[in-house]
């Protein structure tokens, strides 16, 4: 079965958030490490591959390659290669062995550019929006129990839907009673 894969323009995502545009004016390490965990996350969530690309100029570090996790690159580009045209490169080779192969990039010649090599664009605020709607979605999933201080997450379990008298019933079995 094929799977979708998000490649994105860090740079263009860290400075279009003004949360990640806020940490990069005192470190822009940070706000690649931070959108990193952030897009980690997603990526797992939506059972994304992902490929976040950024331009190498802006690091002291040579060009690589990284896998971070399974289903996760990392990409600093050469001196002389903009981010653009590796993800442009990257979305001709990967068009048909995936399902579909998205670029998250609010830049209007790349968008242009992306959707005529067959990928689909996200905007980088759209992105931001799917995130936290994700977030949500995920939250969900999970629910809420408050015991004093503190919090307890468990799955949304058959037994936390069983009256009390069953539940009470069901664990007297289980002890033995």
């Amino acid at each position: 079965m094929l799977k979708d894969i998000l490649i994105v323009d860090g740079y263009n995502v860290i400075f279009a958030w003004e949360q990640l545009k806020k940490i990069a004016n005192e470190s822009l390490e940070h706000a690649r490490m931070e959108l990193r965990n952030q897009l980690l996350n997603y990526g797992k969530f939506k059972g994304y591959e992902v490929i976040l690309v950024f331009d190498g100029k802006y690091t002291k570090d040579a060009a690589s390659i990284e896998s971070i996790a399974k289903g996760f690159i990392e990409v600093y580009t050469d001196d002389g290669e903009t981010a653009d045209a590796f993800i442009e490169r990257e979305v001709f080779l990967r068009k048909g062995k995936y399902t579909n192969v998205y670029v998250v990039t609010s830049d209007g010649a790349e968008q242009n550019q992306i959707l005529g090599s067959g990928g689909l664009r996200i905007p980088a605020r759209e992105l931001q929006n799917d995130m936290n709607i994700a977030k949500q979605e995920e939250r969900l999933q999970y629910t809420h129990k408050h015991h004093r201080d503190q919090v307890v997450l468990s799955r949304n379990e058959v037994y936390d839907h069983l009256s009390p008298d069953i539940a009470e019933k069901l664990d007297a079995l289980r002890k033995g009673k």
